[in-house]
């Protein structure tokens, strides 16, 4: 299930904010695959409809890779950090606050950390300017929601959406 707009605030602030061990846990995703990946795609063209065609052609596929569903997120305390496995990508965050080097999808070297206080795990890219969010809540039904918000100089605007995640038995 996407979520735009007004739905997206709304959610976020009526979710309850996971503390780590909460977040810990395997998770399926849980909405619906075609619309939820038209409805992504509908807000990249828009953020990227005013790119000149040579940046467009750099931009836009390093873009679409970081907007992938993941049918399959695991999230692990390991030490100080926590693990972020979405699908076949891993992200190992410091739960304290601080960063650590990590390769995103796109192959960029980026800074991942993660608040705890607003269960955000947050990747920033220093080369194109740009930064991933995911702010994880649950809904009253306790299915994992996770916002995600992509941002970058070059956008027109942020790219932002919400994917539902159930908990695997």
């Amino acid at each position: 299930m996407l979520l735009l707009g007004s739905e997206l605030a709304t959610q976020a602030q009526n979710g309850k904010v996971p503390t780590p061990a909460e977040l810990a846990g395997s998770y399926t995703y849980a909405g619906d695959r075609a619309k939820d990946e038209a409805a992504i795609t509908a807000k990249v063209n828009a953020a990227t409809a005013e790119m000149s065609r040579m940046v467009l052609k750099r931009a836009k596929p390093k873009l679409v890779s970081s907007t992938g569903i993941p049918g399959q997120m695991d999230i692990t305390p390991q030490a100080a950090d926590l693990v972020f496995k979405m699908d076949d990508y891993v992200v190992a965050a410091p739960s304290n606050g601080s960063s650590a080097k990590v390769t995103t999808p796109a192959g960029e070297s980026a800074d991942a950390s993660f608040d705890s206080m607003s269960a955000t795990l947050l990747q920033s890219v220093a080369k194109t300017g740009g930064a991933k969010a995911i702010t994880f809540a649950f809904n009253e039904a306790g299915q994992l929601l996770a916002h995600v918000r992509i941002t970058n100089d070059r956008l027109a605007g942020p790219v932002t959406y919400t994917l539902l995640y159930a908990r695997s038995k």
